[in-house]
């Protein structure tokens, strides 16, 4: 797949053509279980997922994550699920093209917490360990922007 085309295309009946090649389907399939993984361990990498919603009053914030906490470890899943069932779909609705959005930025908020990726930062020489991480993190980067922008045109173009 070449960047210019994108991910996607329309078809007449409002749903989507998904042109990910194989292998990118392949290795999209098997980074949500790593995120669910790390939820259920409650890894350090996990936080950027649940940023605290009263990080200056620790009892609110405990109060806060008794009531909804499942209900966020939840929808997340749910996320990254969603993204799972319809990865290897042909054809997809808008709704799951949504899901795919939030499910990546899962995704890439737990790698690149992991990496500790910062802005303007620098990737790493090929002879590092983490360069394939630093590969994947910028394609994810770059898969999310495409549906974005053309979730946007499609959007734009069909309200005009």
């Amino acid at each position: 797949m070449t960047q210019s085309t994108g991910p996607l295309r329309r078809l007449e009946d409002g749903r989507f053509q998904n042109l990910l090649h194989e292998e990118e389907k392949e290795l999209l399939s098997v980074l949500p279980g790593l995120v669910n993984e790390a939820i259920d361990m409650n890894s350090p990498y996990v936080t950027r997922l649940f940023p605290p919603t009263y990080p200056f009053d620790a009892v609110a914030q405990s109060e806060f994550e008794r009531i909804s906490g499942d209900a966020l470890v939840e929808q997340h899943r749910g996320l990254l699920n969603g993204f799972c069932v319809s990865i290897h779909k042909d054809e997809i609705t808008q709704e799951e093209l949504v899901t795919w959005v939030g499910a990546l930025n899962d995704i890439r908020l737990l790698l690149g917490t992991a990496l500790d990726v910062f802005e303007e930062m620098q990737r790493p020489n090929e002879d590092d360990p983490r360069f394939q991480d630093f590969v994947i993190f910028d394609y994810l980067t770059w898969l999310q922007g495409s549906i974005l922008d053309f979730l946007a045109e499609q959007n734009h173009s069909g309200s005009a």
